[in-house]
Order: structure tokens, then sequence, then C-alpha cells
């Protein structure tokens, strides 16, 4: 329906005035005429419902143009408070968003390899969209280590009553989630690896499996840590996707993000980083893991994503120091300020083609933020000042349900690492926090050892703009070529 508006013509101003009140009242039935049969169409052909005016042309926009499918996949926002739901997407809408690789293969095999808090919590938005998307197979294997629980076996517990008691008490699992004890039959034929494991167990699993996994298949890790490789005179960290690429043969990307296991489970709005080096990868994956309440975002950066998910790690126990020693919030901001300090340095002095921006990604501040506030280290790290008398491996096995610390261990390896290069003062927080976790020092001295009459230079803090960064108080400008990563 089209209105316009025409000036009237009598020289009456209360005439005048009514005729262009009666102009915007059928201006506005028309529009709402409209938004009527909108809502109505988007509704019928997509299973998409909004709440306004404004979301609902933004919606038919998004739908009708050239992107505009791309960008539904991508989860925009229609409401304020109500994504975009995956179900709109109908098997010749995922035909054409999809890369031409992944065309002609039929339903992809899913298997998780972990089956711990995340593992368990991941494995309800996977099932989600396996069942969801043709693409994927209906029913997605988790790998489960085999243990007892309450006198059962676990893997029975999980296919028989949906949930993994141990681990994720409480969350149903989707039905289409089968647990299976042996690891080399989870993998099977399988197109898709998610890595879900402590990151001391991965290369180990690898080897288990290694002349089992597709030639074609792609993995995608969420772990958190890295590998040290030592040899005679040098020390050498190795990421976890380049430990399964180098064992299996395979692509491996990574997800990582500010993700409370429990918070996702219990579909608290969540986001995520999908750090992968192929788009056609990146596309079936980010289809894999998005839902409603759990955004992914992609970047091209697979280093970036993974060696900030795992640095943190070590922030996040300064950060839970700090809380055992009764200490507020200006000291712990200044803490975790430098903690994403020595991480950005970290990454230009070992590996400068990480991208500055992936730090502002949900794998960067914002888990540096979650993990330092609500992460099991914060939490473990600050029981150990409250408890001297206990080490970390007798909290952990009393805090966290079977679950493994991965930041004393990942303080650890970047130590030897450091020391090994010769830049052990280069990284200050780090050194103190792995010295402190060894109790070489007390916990008291992650302020003490930065409260002094020392200056901080003018010139210290990096430039924020891409490519160019002002002079360094630090050693890593001078970093021999032996130190620099290759990729």
């Amino acid at each position: 329906m089209h209105v316009s508006l025409i000036r009237p013509k009598t020289r009456s101003s209360a005439a005048g005035i009514a005729f262009i009140a009666l102009s915007a009242a059928l201006a506005v039935a028309a529009v709402f005429k409209m938004d009527i049969a909108l809502r109505s169409s988007l509704q019928r052909q997509h299973g998409i419902t909004t709440r306004s005016l404004t979301n609902t042309a933004m919606a038919h926009r998004m739908l009708t143009s050239q992107s505009g499918m791309q960008r539904c996949r991508k989860g925009t926002n229609v409401d304020q408070y109500t994504l975009l739901s995956p179900s709109a997407l109908s098997s010749q809408d995922i035909s054409e968003v999809i890369g031409e690789k992944y065309k002609e293969r039929g339903p992809l095999k899913v298997t998780i390899i972990g089956s711990g808090n995340w593992g368990s919590a991941i494995a309800t938005v996977v099932g989600q969209n396996t069942e969801r998307y043709p693409l994927f197979a209906d029913q997605a294997t988790m790998w489960v280590f085999e243990e007892l629980y309450e006198g059962k076996n676990l893997t029975d517990i999980i296919n028989s009553e949906h949930e993994n008691k141990k681990y994720l008490p409480g969350i149903k699992l989707p039905e289409k989630i089968y647990a299976e004890p042996d690891l080399v039959t989870s993998v099977t034929n399988a197109d898709i690896l998610i890595f879900v494991t402590p990151h001391q167990f991965v290369r180990g699993i690898c080897e288990t499996i290694k002349g089992s996994v597709k030639s074609n298949a792609i993995a995608v890790s969420l772990i958190k840590g890295f590998e040290i490789e030592s040899a005679e005179d040098s020390v050498d960290i190795r990421l976890i996707s380049e430990v399964v690429k180098d064992t299996l043969g395979i692509e491996c990307a990574a997800l990582s993000g500010a993700n409370i296991a429990n918070n996702i489970a219990n579909r608290q709005f969540s986001e995520s980083t999908i750090g992968c080096a192929d788009m056609e990868d990146a596309g079936v994956l980010q289809l894999l893991f998005d839902v409603p309440y759990f955004k992914i975002g992609v970047v091209e950066d697979v280093e970036g994503v993974q060696i900030y998910g795992s640095l943190k790690n070590i922030v996040a126990l300064a950060a839970g120091f700090v809380d055992g020693l009764g200490l507020e919030s200006n000291t712990k901001a200044a803490i975790i300020r430098m903690g994403v300090e020595e991480m950005r340095r970290f990454t230009k002095v070992f590996y400068p083609k990480v991208l500055r921006s992936t730090m502002w990604d949900s794998c960067g501040i914002a888990d540096v933020i979650t993990t330092c506030y609500g992460g099991r280290n914060r939490r473990v790290a600050e029981q150990f000042v409250k408890e001297p008398e206990k080490t970390f491996a007798q909290l952990e096995e009393e805090m966290l349900n079977g679950q493994k610390l991965q930041g004393v261990l990942t303080a650890a390896e970047v130590n030897e690492f450091l020391s090994s290069n010769a830049h052990l003062d280069t990284f200050p927080l780090f050194t103190q926090v792995h010295k402190i976790c060894q109790r070489e020092e007390p916990p008291s001295t992650i302020i003490t050892a930065f409260q002094n009459d020392k200056l901080r230079a003018i010139n210290e803090v990096e430039s924020d703009s891409d490519g160019s960064s002002g002079k360094q108080t630090h050693s890593q400008d001078a970093s021999p070529p032996s130190l620099i990563h290759a990729g």
C-alpha cells in the first residue's frame, strides 16, 4: 500500500493540521499492515518471529539480500533478546553457504574426544546441530574414558539416562549423543574430530588413533594449553593444532572463548571464537557450534586463538592469588592488565603473525575477564593462598571433581620455554606466578614484586595501530631470529 502526503492548499491552519494528522494516521496504518504481512511471511517461510517494526524490516532485508542467508547463518540479531534460530535454515539454504568441497559429501560424522565438564557441555550444543542440520549425521559420538560412577559404567549412564552425572550433573544431553568407551572405535569413519581433553593427553590420544582417522577429516581443538618439545640445547612450544596436524596428517582449527562450561550447558548467552585457516572448513565448524545462546565468531588466526586461550590461565592464577590475599578491585585490575600486556608481548616476540585484533575477540580479552572472575584456575589459586598447607594437587582433587587444573602446568611449561630462551625478565608476571606455584616465593609477592620506586617508561606500552609499535623498554625488539616461529 502506497500513501503519499500532499500539502493541503487550504489556508485554514486547523484544517491543515487535521489533514496532516489524518495522512500520518494512514501512513502509520500502512506501515503496520506491511509489518503484519512481513511478520506472517517470515514466520511461515523461515520460522522467524520478530517483535518490532525495525527488526521485521531488518530480517526481511537480510533474507532477501544477496548475502542474506550467509548473514542469517552467522546469527544476526533480530530482536534484542531473541536471535535468529538456526532452524530457519533449510537444506537448500545450507547448500548455498557451505564450501564446494562439502557439497558432494554425505552426512558428516562428528566425534567428540573427551567427556569431562567442557566436553559434555559442548556436546549439548553439538548434539542440537547434528540433529538439526542434514549436513551432519544425526548421531554424534563422544569418547568417554570409562570409569565407574555409583557402581555403574559412566558410558552406560550417559547412554541410558542422557546425563553425565559425574562431570555435568543435572544437565540432559541430546539423545543422539552416544558415549563410546573405545577410543579407536569412536573416531572410525569420523569426518570431524573435536578435541576437548586436558592438553597433556593429546599426543598420546593422537598416537593411539593414528591410522584410524580418515585422510579428509578435519579437527578442531577446544583445548587450552601447550606441549613442550625439548631438545639438547633448546625448548620449544608446540600448539595443540600442530600436534594434531603433525601426528594425524589432517588440518586442525581451534575454538576458544569466554566459556565457563556450566554457563553454556545452562544456555546462558555466551560467545566463542573459531580460528581456522580454511574458510570452507570454518563455515562447517561455525554451523556445527553456533546456536542462539552460543554465538561463534571466525578468524583466520589459528595461532592467536590458542595462545591467548592458554596464557590466560596463568593470568587467572595471578587473579586468584590476589583474591586469596583479600585485596580488592584496584589491585586485581592492575594484575589483570599486566597479564594481558604479557599475553600480547608473548605473541609479539614468538608468534609475530598473530593478528592484533584477535585479542579483542572472545578468545582474548573476554576469556581473560571470565576466567579471572569465574574460572577454576582462579578459584583454586585463591584457596591455595587460604590453605597454605595444601598443594595444588590436593586442592585439584578436593575442588574439581576429577577435572584437571591447567594453569599450573601451563605456567611451568611457559617458564621452561622462557628460561631456555633467556626471556624470564621480559615476562615478570608469568615468572612470578610460576615461582608462587612452586612455593619458591610466597603468594604476597604477586604484589610486592611490582611495588618499587621504578617509573614505568613512557614508551613501554605498544601502539594500538596495526602494523606499528612504539619503542619498547623490553628486549623483544632485539629477539634473535631463532626465537621467532615461522608460522
